[in-house]
């Protein structure tokens, strides 16, 4: 793996004006953070690993085991950003466990997910270590990270969100083809994929379950993204790549405008 590494990297997509006018604000960002030791919480179902960060932004991987590597994708993206994280790694007993909302069950419309006394104890614990994670009652970006096998998406980065606005999805798309084009220049064979951001375009993976029966439809997060990586996007040779754009994406949606 690419250990000269992170710094160099990150440092090469600002340089080359992926991110540098947004320098300022993540600066401000990891600066203010203070962050708590990694702690683990076990549970029958599994376990969850989470760290917390004053900075009020949360990156999660609720499906860290069913959505290969995710879980991966959101630690290291959460400590390139000084932020605080959550993911849940479950044992695959069963139906999956849907951990960002009380439900079981995979690939279902919402009226069809079951309902169970385990997802609902998986659930509070979930959303209880992101407000512990993010440090208050309202954080003010909360992130997830996903992973699908989607034919439709294979090509494309989706991004569903709660709380943003088509002018403020499109500022995050515009900044997109640099930091693509970085990423390339780096790890030439990463995938030339589309970034599509809710509500600027039309997505196929929009999140409608956790918006309409969990974490999404509480007063917690407020303002949310929710991206959705196609398989070739999570090959472990690309992780790096990932958690460097998808931090580099959030640099973007974050500065001032």
């Amino acid at each position: 793996m690419r250990t000269a590494g992170l710094r160099r990297d990150r440092a090469t997509l600002w340089r080359r004006g992926a991110a540098r006018s947004a320098t300022v604000a993540i600066a401000a960002l990891v600066l203010v953070a203070a962050s708590s030791a990694q702690e683990r919480v076990g549970h029958e179902a599994g376990e969850f690993e989470y760290l917390g960060s004053s900075t009020g932004l949360v990156i999660a991987a609720p499906h860290g085991t069913f959505d290969a590597n995710t879980a991966a994708l959101a630690i290291d993206t959460a400590r390139r950003l000084g932020a605080g994280y959550v993911v849940f790694r479950g044992t695959g007993a069963g139906l999956r466990i849907n951990v960002n909302r009380p439900t079981e069950g995979a690939g279902r419309t919402c009226a069809n997910e079951v309902r169970s006394d385990r997802a609902q104890a998986v659930y509070d614990a979930y959303a209880r270590l992101v407000r512990i994670a993010g440090g208050g009652d309202r954080l003010p970006l909360y992130v997830e990270i996903h992973g699908n096998a989607a034919s439709q998406s294979a090509q494309n980065i989706e991004t569903a969100s709660k709380g943003v606005t088509a002018a403020q999805a499109q500022a995050m798309k515009d900044g997109y083809p640099a930091i693509l084009s970085a990423i390339r220049h780096d790890w030439p064979g990463y995938p030339a994929l589309r970034l599509l951001v809710e509500p600027a375009d039309r997505i196929f993976f929009t999140a409608s379950c956790a918006k309409a029966l969990g974490i999404l439809s509480t007063d917690l997060v407020p303002r949310a993204l929710h991206f959705e990586f196609p398989r070739t996007a999570r090959e472990p040779p690309l992780l790096d790549a990932t958690s460097t754009l998808t931090a580099s994406l959030l640099i973007r949606f974050l500065q001032p405008r």
